[in-house]
């Protein structure tokens, strides 16, 4: 009669399976998942790390499950040696989470694994092997070794508790001013500025909440009898930093009272003081505002 026929090996590997299922389960007391037979390329299941108070991490661990005698033949001073195909060995190191090989003893009920560490492998003619150590029984034992594979467990919850409280205190703002220091201007430091219009465009909400509510101050020049566009090295600082950060004009304050934007544009346009009796006025050369304008909107368009 002809029909599908069930091998040995598929026995042994679903017994070896269920043997793993069972030290996972019951004595590392963590989650057993088994990978579908359709999706198994080379990773047989996964664990589910849970916390020690009952949690579900969201941490998991790949097992690669080899059972039967003629995995513990061939063996060295230190384990048993566990050969592969390369394609196997890529696919293993290209995961994002631990991968562990593991061999069942389905006689005795016991099984023994090894982290797929590249630095552990071995070139073996067009294959590859690793030593499974004859003292890593997967038990109990074994837990706090397998939990050094893994970030640690993070409460970004609580985080994001603080985070979400300062985005919405940002929103209820009608205005926010940044702070520029003369030693950052001394130094040509744009990357406070650079990460403060950063934090601003993390997500959709603060992008369309603060739109035109930024402005930006700069300090440290109270004793310099110039306005800021008179002084070079704040006059460089400024035409640097406007090519640095494409949000500016999305962001900056353009009412009456708007300081940032008032200062680039001066400095842009070769802005300088003419005395009328007593009263001053800035006097700008407006020839030079299309390069202006240029700059802002190719940063907003990019933006």
């Amino acid at each position: 009669m002809i029909l599908p026929k069930y091998d040995i090996s598929s026995k042994k590997g679903e017994y070896g399976t269920t043997i793993v299922k069972a030290i996972v389960e019951d004595e590392l007391e963590w989650i057993f998942r088994k990978n579908n037979q359709e999706n198994d390329f080379g990773i047989d299941a996964y664990i589910d790390l849970i916390t020690d108070k009952r949690f579900v991490s969201g941490k998991s661990i790949a097992l690669q499950i080899k059972t039967g005698d003629s995995y513990f033949k061939e063996q060295n001073e230190i384990g048993w040696i566990f050969r592969g195909e390369l394609k196997h060995l890529n696919y293993y190191l290209n995961h994002d989470i631990p991968v562990i090989i593991v061999l069942v003893n389905d006689q005795n009920k016991s099984a023994y694994w090894c982290l797929c560490d590249f630095s552990k492998t071995e070139k073996a003619g067009q294959n590859w092997k690793i030593t499974v150590p004859f003292n890593q029984k997967l038990d109990v034992s074994s837990k706090s070794e397998l939990l050094n594979y893994i970030s640690p467990i993070t409460d970004y919850v609580s985080q994001l508790e603080h985070y979400w409280e300062f985005n919405k205190f940002l929103q209820d703002q009608d205005r926010i001013v940044f702070t520029v220091e003369k030693s950052d201007i001394e130094k040509k430091n744009y990357n406070e500025l650079i990460m403060a219009f950063a934090r601003l465009e993390v997500n959709a909400e603060l992008i369309l909440n603060l739109k035109g509510k930024i402005d930006v101050k700069i300090y440290g020049y109270n004793e310099d009898e110039r306005e800021l566009f008179e002084i070079e090295e704040v006059k460089e600082w400024l035409t640097t930093v406007i090519m640095k950060i494409n949000s500016l004009s999305y962001f900056l304050v353009k009412d009456k009272d708007a300081i940032f934007l008032k200062l680039l544009l001066i400095c842009h346009t070769k802005g300088k003081i003419i005395t009328h009796g007593k009263i001053n006025e800035i006097e700008c050369e407006t020839g030079y505002i299309k390069n202006f304008i240029s700059v802002l909107f190719s940063g907003l368009n990019d933006f």
